[in-house]
């Protein structure tokens, strides 16, 4: 009975992603076109799956949009992408950039509301106080 070639630990022939001894099966019964016994190699199955966090980072998705429709599309846009980037991450299981996209989605939704709320009053100073004053 012939046996199954056994290949070295580091690889066939230097190759690290070369077939390992565990992922051999030697069937006995299973014979090629000389009745010789054949060799069935299955390769080995990677799966590369993430859980999602058990306490993950706050994405603040909820005040990015309330900072792109009522303070300043511009820097709640920005922020919502923010958002979205740290609720991906913590899906993916990766804490450091979810809190990072998070600190950022958070100052850019700050800046945004201090900026509305100063056009804001601009704005109603110069509709209801400087219009008065001077005709």
């Amino acid at each position: 009975m012939a046996q199954a070639p056994v290949y070295s630990q580091g690889g066939y022939a230097g190759i690290p992603h070369a077939i390992h001894p565990d992922n051999i099966q030697f069937h006995a019964q299973v014979l090629n076109h000389s009745n010789e016994p054949v060799v069935i190699v299955q390769p080995p199955v990677y799966q590369r799956t993430h859980a999602p966090l058990a306490d993950p980072v706050p994405d603040y998705m909820g005040y990015s949009i309330f900072t792109t429709l009522c303070c300043c599309i511009c820097l709640g846009v920005a922020a919502i992408m923010c958002s979205s980037s740290a609720r991906k991450a913590n899906a993916a299981g990766r804490r450091a950039e979810a809190a990072s996209s998070s600190q950022t989605a958070l100052i850019l939704n700050h800046i945004g509301v201090v900026v509305g709320l100063i056009i804001i009053v601009i704005y109603c100073l110069n509709k209801f106080y400087f219009k008065e004053n001077y005709p």
